[in-house]
């Protein structure tokens, strides 16, 4: 009697996409033969699915898709706090779950169930991955990708560095402005975070450095000036400062930096967009060029005749000279909207902005308050330099906390 798991997910596997267990039983001739598949969260359990075997040429399998249980218990990890450059750690990125596969069947002495024979972990990212990154595994678990280029879009190559596809060597930010990037830590040791105030030949004229001690492999960070200057513990950035890189070292290992150009933008109202990337990462987009609010109003009325009954007099105007209503307005709800427009980016940043027209969790900053928006806009073309020459990336959102006026 063995259970035996043929196949699994690989590691770092996205939960929103299949996550496929095949096993195979040497009782699998048995009258009325099922796999047993409980998934366990936290060292939970969190469900039960039953199984009859799928027949195939090399033999009867059981096969279970785990994604639809495991996504269930992904949490919004947006959580800035604190006053430095680390705002939260944790491992929210990822949810990790147990697989364990028994079978039942029937015999001459009765029902037999046998739970639990075999088990294997399943850690899944909340991720997707690109257009065309089709994946088959071997028996090993080694992913054969389709296309070596998609491969270097998975999650997996990402691994202690910025989870993140924009354009790092070009990033404008307003003096004061939050700023969130995340790094996805995965190798153990002991990491540094750098700082270097740079001129306007990117020349280093300073630096600053410090020890990190992660909890987690979602590490969010804010490279605002002031979480800057409390994390180095002197002022470091000021309004004059052209430009800074923030990077991260693991002894001779260095992360990708983040090159950060400061600008000032006085003219209009800015807002910033704070959201869930691809990769499981958050991203900030400025947009610091003309938009514009508007405000959509829902109105719910009932209609009623305008002579009323007063006293004993039928009468469509009151004591106070106010004539009575024949549509009254019972509950009014205000949707706030804005068309968003950023300065000019350049070609790679208007495609990682892809992402963030896609992106399921957005908050826009309002007076260090976060608003969570829904994405209006519904179809996106890309641009491309050689053709399209400048341009700015243009969205409408929708503010998701609404307000009612009076009831009646």
């Amino acid at each position: 009697m063995a259970i035996t798991i043929q196949s699994s997910p690989a590691p770092y596997s996205s939960m929103h996409d299949d996550l496929w267990f095949v096993s195979s039983s040497t009782n699998v001739n048995n009258t009325s033969f099922k796999f047993v598949y409980d998934v366990y969260i936290n060292g939970s359990q969190v469900s039960r699915t039953k199984v009859y075997p799928s027949p195939s040429a090399e033999g009867s399998y059981g096969v279970f898709n785990a994604s639809p249980m495991v996504r269930a218990y992904v949490t919004n990890y947006f959580e800035p706090s604190g006053s430095s450059i680390l705002v939260a750690s944790n491992d929210k990125i990822k949810v990790a779950s147990e697989i364990r596969v028994g079978e039942e069947y029937a015999t001459v002495s009765g029902a037999v169930g046998n739970y639990g024979l075999v088990s294997s972990a399943l850690s899944c990212y909340n991720y997707y991955p690109p257009l065309f990154a089709d994946i088959l595994f071997t028996n090993n678990n080694t992913p054969l990708v389709l296309s070596d280029y998609y491969d270097n879009l998975l999650l997996e190559n990402f691994t202690d560095d910025w989870i993140t596809e924009r354009d790092n060597d070009n990033i404008t930010i307003e003096y004061g402005d939050n700023f969130y990037a995340t790094y996805f830590k995965i190798t153990s040791g002991s990491y540094s975070c750098w700082i270097d105030i740079i001129n306007e030949s990117c020349s280093v004229v300073d630096t600053a450095s410090g020890s990190i001690t992660f909890a987690g492999e979602m590490n969010l960070f804010n490279c605002q000036a002031g979480h800057i200057n409390t994390f180095a513990g002197r002022t470091l950035i000021t309004e004059s400062t052209y430009g800074y890189n923030v990077y991260l070292k693991r002894g001779v290992a260095i992360s990708r930096k983040l090159q950060f150009i400061q600008k000032c933008y006085p003219k209009y109202k800015q807002y910033n967009l704070h959201f869930l990337n691809r990769l499981g990462g958050w991203d900030t987009m400025k947009f610091a060029l003309v938009n514009k609010r508007s405000t959509e109003l829902q109105r719910a009325s009932y209609r009623r005749n305008d002579w009323q009954l007063s006293g004993n007099t039928m009468t469509n105007i009151d004591s106070y000279n106010k004539y009575n209503e024949t549509t009254l307005n019972y509950a009014i709800q205000h949707k706030d909207k804005f068309h968003l427009i950023s300065d000019w980016v350049s070609e790679q940043d208007y495609e990682w902005l892809a992402q963030l027209f896609a992106s399921t969790i957005t908050y826009m900053e309002v007076q260090g308050a976060y608003f969570p928006v829904t994405i209006s806009s519904t179809n996106y073309e890309y641009k491309l330099e050689t053709s399209d020459k400048l341009f700015n990336f243009e969205i409408d959102i929708e503010v998701g906390k609404y307000l009612t006026s009076q009831f009646r």
